[in-house]
């Protein structure tokens, strides 16, 4: 075992590990799915790069605050325990790991998202347009809601606050969202405060948030059960993903490109 208290973490040491996953059989999909899960522990991990004995835990509970089913949790914590057994630290593995099956999540795509948004125009409930929107377009989660205010809204972002000053993220609102949103609260008399709120200015539950959000499931041929705030944002999250593994290809084929085009050019052989 080694004595080191901690671990410095490189692109270049998770390559090797999915190499050795690779010799080991583990199927394409199964590496880009450790690929990503790892790159994004990299990014999680402050400047030096460093992981130690409590940084699994900590990232752990990092992931379920940012709103992961636990199924998903599982599928993240799995993969860094798989890494700390290459790494040689199998002290540092999640010891709490929950293994016991979970209740797979329903999956909500793309087309069925815009199907309701559609259900919701046609039916002109414009509150439930934009909660579905603002949930699975911008990307906010549901206990995130009340700091949608009109004032943030005005400025075209949302800074969210955080147990974790470190951990804030920022959500920009797009520019067709922003424009609902302002139209809307004009037409409501909402000057301030949060823009999905009662008459006294108080956000709303969460039980009439997905009172609103479930209105238009049966209209727009949706099952109703992928009709929820969570359900709209681990979409959003696939979303992103998958653009995100698509702009990676992208990058290392330019990057290829270039060295091919400066090979021809200054190659020892020229």
């Amino acid at each position: 075992m080694s004595a080191r208290k901690e671990e410095k973490i490189s692109p270049e040491k998770i390559e090797e590990f999915l190499n050795d996953q690779e010799k080991k059989g583990r199927k394409a999909s199964s590496l880009q799915n450790y690929r990503r899960i790892l790159q994004d522990l990299y990014r999680y991990l402050p400047e030096d790069k460093c992981i130690r004995e409590q940084t699994g835990s900590e990232w752990k509970t990092y992931l379920e605050r940012q709103g992961l089913q636990p199924a998903t949790v599982n599928t993240r914590i799995s993969v860094w325990n798989s890494f700390l057994r290459y790494l040689g630290r199998r002290e540092w593995q999640m010891a709490d790991f929950e293994r016991e099956v979970v209740k797979v999540q329903p999956k909500l795509s793309r087309t069925e998202y815009l199907r309701l948004l559609s259900a919701a125009k046609q039916l002109d409930k414009e509150k439930t347009y934009l909660l579905i929107k603002t949930l699975g377009g911008a990307g906010m989660r549901i206990q995130e809601l009340p700091q949608l205010t009109v004032e943030a809204v005005t400025a075209g972002k949302v800074e969210l606050e955080a147990s974790d000053p470190g951990r804030r993220r920022v959500v920009h609102l797009p520019a067709g969202l922003r424009e609902e949103l302002l139209d809307y609260t004009r037409r409501e008399g909402i000057r301030c405060g949060p823009v999905f709120g009662t008459s006294e200015g108080v956000p709303m539950a969460r039980s009439n948030v997905n009172y609103f959000v479930g209105l238009v499931s049966r209209d727009a041929r949706v099952d109703e059960q992928k009709v929820t705030p969570s359900c709209l944002w681990k979409m959003y999250r696939e979303t992103c993903e998958e653009i995100q593994a698509k702009v990676a290809v992208l990058i290392e084929q330019t990057y290829q490109n270039m060295l091919e085009e400066e090979q021809r050019a200054t190659g020892w052989k020229v």
